[in-house]
């Protein structure tokens, strides 16, 4: 090599590790901006917990209230009860215990199973979760409500815990053929 291209060379030998090392850093920034944007945020994972637990709290009570023989009021109401807050709680026992001591005759027993449930709304110390549940009765036919439910589980939170604050029963809504309207 003559003078011009060995020192070009010479420049490109000594500017080739500064040229990896930023090539190095590069890559480096890029891969942490990945995983920033990937990774789930302190707040995102709490409210994903709080969601969760709220499904979990609304789906116990769903199972729990559609749980019951009626030979065994006391222990069903002491269990549903305990998901519930104190003045629910109350008023709950208050209107189960004469409602299921009207079918004692029958030996009416009912089971219930959480199909579905979702948050519908949430904020930090309240959810409304709605809920979908069966009940399997027996003896069959007994019961003239419908085995399938759906519930708007009202929630609130104390201690760190949800409990269930109120509930009511929604309407399915009427399913429509969109495709043949037209």
């Amino acid at each position: 090599m003559n003078g011009p291209e060995r020192e070009s060379g010479e420049r490109w030998a000594a500017a080739r590790p500064v040229a990896l090392l930023l090539g190095l850093v590069l890559v480096a920034g890029v891969a942490v901006g990945v995983w920033a944007l990937l990774r789930p945020v302190p707040a995102q994972e709490e409210q994903a917990a709080a969601r969760a637990d709220a499904v979990a709290a609304a789906s116990r009570f769903a199972t729990s209230v559609n749980t019951y023989d009626v030979t065994d009021v006391t222990a069903y109401t002491d269990r549903v009860a305990s998901l519930l807050t104190a003045p629910f709680a109350e008023q709950f026992r208050t209107s189960t215990d004469g409602l299921l001591a009207a079918y004692a005759e029958t030996g009416l027993k009912s089971r219930g199973k959480v199909r579905q449930a979702a948050v519908d709304s949430i904020d930090s110390d309240s959810a409304q979760v709605l809920v979908a549940v069966d009940a399997e009765t027996t003896p069959a036919g007994l019961l003239t409500n419908p085995p399938r439910l759906r519930w708007e589980v009202s929630l609130v939170r104390e201690k760190g815990r949800w409990l269930v604050d109120d509930f009511r029963a929604v309407e399915a809504a009427a399913a429509t053929d969109e495709a043949g309207d037209e």
